[in-house]
């Protein structure tokens, strides 16, 4: 039928259709604009750190020498200056009106010591500046890295910060994922990332009540993971929120701060392939969120093991989470397994047959009958592969059976086959 024997309802229908259309189109359109606008500002925002790194390198080079000289000398001239006083003591009594560089006897020995402590005070404030912008510099040049686990480095950290959090009262939360995958990094840069993210915080805070919470999480959309510092302190300003990883840019000035501690940070994450990230209300609090590539090249799968025997359970978690680096569950019987699979959709279930209180082809029953569940990749374990209930899971698709005892390599290599199967 043309559309000249079309009745105007379905005209009306069709134009609909075609307004959605163009309205998802449109959607999509801006999507995707306003993903490559990110995506340049962020390149931009890379070069832009790439570039003041190669300078802040030579800054610190040439202040660093002088600096040495400096700070070789102050402790010397506070020692001249202990020894000279019964000296000038003496020629003030034959001399009781004369000035040293315009100043009495009597002030030079209240105060000089001061000054001269001042200044190695002061030297030392810009030691730490030089130490910040050689931090800042490497950020091409990380140290070795190796697998690590991001909790680990949470948790050294924390070690390092206790102090800081102990003085100020501010309390502190740890929410920290179990079974992340394994990062290729420098343990100590890490440290860094979270411990200057975490001063930070607690420098924000100036009320009674201050909370910072710490966690940490798996992203399958990328195969990231992710650490995320949450505090209720003042916020961001305005003013500095879309320069806040440059270096010297600061609102904690009065306090002391340099505005290094974040460009360190920002450059440490990117030479892991990273990002840093934040969301911040003025007076309501700020989150940082730290995102760290692993070393799968995918993303990670999830399995859930399903097996009566603890040991059994045990092996197939550390090869799976160690040597493969999977997201692993595990449940210890059918009935354990269903409420899992109530709201954990594992991409791989790992199932023994025989067990107690709800054995393994129960469980396959229900996922038969589970419209939710359609589609699971399943591969069972026994240690029975001749019994009966073998022929019925496979009659009901479920064809993927591993024998035990089995050689571990293989049984790898065979969850790798089913998983990378469409």
């Amino acid at each position: 039928m043309d559309d000249a024997g079309k009745t105007k309802e379905e005209l009306i229908r069709e134009m609909a259709g075609l307004r959605k259309q163009v309205q998802r189109l449109q959607s999509q359109d801006r999507r995707m604009r306003a993903s490559l606008r990110e995506s340049q500002q962020q390149l931009q925002q890379a070069q832009k750190m790439e570039t003041l790194g190669t300078l802040v390198a030579g800054v610190a080079h040439e202040i660093n020498n002088p600096l040495n000289l400096i700070m070789y000398n102050l402790p010397l001239l506070k020692k001249i200056w202990t020894d000279l006083l019964p000296v000038l003591m003496e020629q003030k009594a034959r001399e009781p009106e004369r000035k040293y560089g315009g100043f009495s006897y009597d002030f030079l020995r209240d105060n000089l010591f001061q000054l001269v402590g001042d200044m190695d005070l002061a030297a030392n404030r810009v030691a730490k500046i030089v130490s910040d912008l050689k931090n800042f510099s490497r950020q091409s040049n990380v140290a070795e890295k190796t697998p690590l686990q991001v909790n680990s480095a949470v948790k050294y950290a924390m070690r390092l910060a206790q102090t800081t959090l102990r003085k100020s009262g501010v309390r502190l939360e740890l929410d920290l994922a179990p079974d992340l995958p394994l990062i290729k990094g420098n343990l100590q840069s890490i440290e860094q990332i979270i411990l200057n993210i975490t001063v930070n915080a607690i420098q924000a805070i100036a009320h009674d009540h201050g909370e910072i919470s710490i966690k940490t999480g798996f992203q399958t959309s990328d195969g990231s993971v992710f650490i995320r510092i949450r505090d209720n302190g003042r916020g961001i300003a305005p003013a500095i929120a879309d320069r806040l990883f440059l270096p010297f840019v600061t609102d904690k000035q009065p306090e002391g701060g340099t505005g290094l501690g974040l460009s360190v940070s920002y450059s440490l994450a990117r030479a892991h392939g990273g990002e840093i990230t934040y969301q911040s209300r003025e007076g309501e609090g700020t989150t940082f969120t730290v995102f760290l590539p692993t070393i799968l090249n995918r993303r990670a799968f999830r399995i859930l093991v399903v097996d009566d025997d603890e040991q059994i359970r045990e092996i197939l978690m550390e090869a799976l989470t160690t040597e493969r680096q999977f997201l692993v569950e595990e449940a210890a019987n059918g009935i354990e397994a269903s409420i899992k699979l109530g709201t954990y959709r594992p991409d791989l279930l790992i199932l023994d047959i025989f067990m107690p209180e709800m054995d393994g082809l129960e469980v396959c029953r229900s996922i038969q009958m589970t419209p939710e569940l359609a589609g699971m990749k399943v591969m069972i374990t026994t240690g029975y592969p001749h019994h009966p209930k073998l022929d019925e899971v496979s009659a009901m698709g479920f064809t993927n059976v591993f024998s035990k005892p089995f050689d571990l390599q293989e049984f790898l290599a065979a969850i790798e086959k089913i998983l990378c199967e469409g």
